[in-house]
């Protein structure tokens, strides 16, 4: 859905929002959380051998301890042997849950990957807004990337590549595809007009053989803060 277009007052980009209302506890009607409905469907439809959960994201000050939680994580045997973090600074972690903190505002995603007893592996992104309160008028910049087709991809087959920063004129953003390849430069318009339609900056990819790529881009404002946004591409 979030490819569908590039018009709207939340963030630029095309999305879907809906809600599911029930009767509570109480007899009255009321919203009823969906998490749980889009979960059970999307492994009924999909039977996954595991899901990786790095969520919530985050907001918090420079400085201020976070804690990145993988518990919700779900394998169909039951058994999750380990949990690997990556994080943007080049450091490793490892548990289903780690401490964090930062020195710069800015926007972090970090990496998840877990896997079973079986083998069975997959990734998430856990997502870290860092803000400096004594400049609440200087907020880093932040970034949203989107790739298709997001299934079925072969090897050899072309991978279309979107991003669009916000907060930032500043600079450009880099894609490292995760292959080896020489990184990419493009440049968005960093959301000057809200609903521009051409905002986003587009570029094609092709992988040269099967696997799961972590692919990174990130922008980097005047200030030397950074937006720095990841997607797991599985070419089969």
């Amino acid at each position: 859905v979030g490819v569908l277009g590039k018009e709207g007052g939340s963030g630029g980009w095309s999305h879907l929002h809906f809600g599911i209302v029930s009767r509570q506890p109480s007899g009255s009607w009321g919203t009823q959380e969906a998490y749980a409905f889009v979960w059970d469907a999307y492994v009924r439809e999909h039977k996954p051998d595991i899901i990786a959960v790095a969520r919530p994201h985050h907001l918090l000050a420079v400085g201020e301890l976070v804690t990145l939680d993988a518990t919700k994580s779900w394998s169909a045997t039951g058994d999750i042997a380990s949990y690997d973090w990556t994080f943007t600074d080049g450091t490793t972690g490892s548990g289903s849950t780690v401490e964090r903190s930062y020195g710069k505002p800015g926007m972090y995603t970090e990496t998840l990957r877990i896997k079973d007893n079986h083998g069975n592996v997959d990734f998430d992104f856990a997502v870290v807004q860092v803000v400096d309160p004594t400049r609440p008028d200087e907020l880093p910049p932040s970034i949203h990337p989107t790739y298709y087709p997001t299934t079925g991809i072969l090897a050899g087959d072309k991978v279309t590549f979107k991003v669009r920063s916000f907060r930032t004129a500043d600079g450009e953003e880099v894609w490292d595809f995760g292959d080896g390849t020489a990184p990419v430069t493009v440049k968005s318009d960093g959301n000057a007009e809200k609903l521009a339609k051409d905002g986003y900056a587009i570029t094609e990819h092709t992988f040269k053989n099967a696997g799961m790529y972590i692919v990174h881009v990130q922008r980097t404002n005047a200030r030397g803060e950074s937006a720095i946004g990841c997607l797991a591409v599985h070419v089969e």
